[in-house]
């Protein structure tokens, strides 16, 4: 009878120990397997809901703030933040980062390190609202202004004459010529000619720098102008 009583009292510690030998699923690898929500189409963007902002010389990153929240564009990362209570100017919450915008300046903190502080660029602005519409190649010019934007594999535009004269298009294949990117489009009413030259420039009414110049025939009228890469 105590020999069956010792068997019995094994059994049992043998299948509560083969029990606690099994693995538990850990937090970790199950909100691995969750999917990732997707980003929404930014391809409308409005320039006046999108703010640059440079930390130092440490960081520079973008914000888009829509009715309900903010998106930030990191260099490494893309992610959506909620308003949460301030005592002063805006405050956001999401995926363990914090952005909180006081007029032109900006305090900046994600999962790990200190809170940066960081300055609004406006001259970025518009670069900035760009970028996040996906355009690869922007550029500018002055008397009379015009910007170019060419988003690679869909659609290159050009906005003339202050904004009254508008040319959509499809990107065309480009033609090297040494260190000059050439374009060529027709519509059905215009005949367009890009051409960008790896030569720095300035632009004539701002002062700053580009990295590269440009030069556009629109129906035989040419434009000279700056511009760069945004990818």
């Amino acid at each position: 009878m105590r020999y069956q009583s010792i068997v019995l009292i094994l059994l049992t510690c043998l299948g509560l120990w083969g029990c606690s030998g099994q693995p538990k699923p850990s937090q970790k690898s199950k909100s691995a397997t969750q999917k990732q929500p997707k980003l929404p189409d930014f391809s409308s963007v409005n320039t006046s809901n999108v703010y640059a902002y440079a930390c130092g010389d440490s960081l520079q990153f973008s914000a888009q703030v829509t009715k309900d929240s903010t998106w930030l564009f990191l260099p490494d990362t893309t992610l959506k933040t909620l308003p949460v209570k301030a005592g002063s100017g805006a405050k956001y919450e999401g995926a363990r980062y914090i952005y909180w915008s006081k007029g032109n300046q900006a305090i900046l903190q994600g999962p790990t390190g200190p809170f940066l502080t960081c300055k609004a660029v406006p001259k970025e602005k518009s670069w900035a609202a760009a970028k996040i519409r996906g355009v690869d190649f922007r550029a500018l010019g002055q008397e009379p202004g015009w910007i170019l934007e060419i988003t690679k594999g869909k659609q290159l535009t050009y906005i003339g004459n202050y904004g009254k004269d508008t040319l959509a298009t499809s990107v065309p294949k480009p033609k090297e010529n040494g260190e000059r990117t050439i374009y060529q489009a027709n519509t059905d009413s215009h005949k367009l000619e890009i051409t960008i030259a790896e030569k720095p420039c300035t632009d004539s009414m701002s002062g700053f720098q580009f990295p590269k110049s440009v030069g556009i025939t629109v129906d035989g009228k040419k434009y000279h102008g700056c511009g760069r890469s945004l990818n």
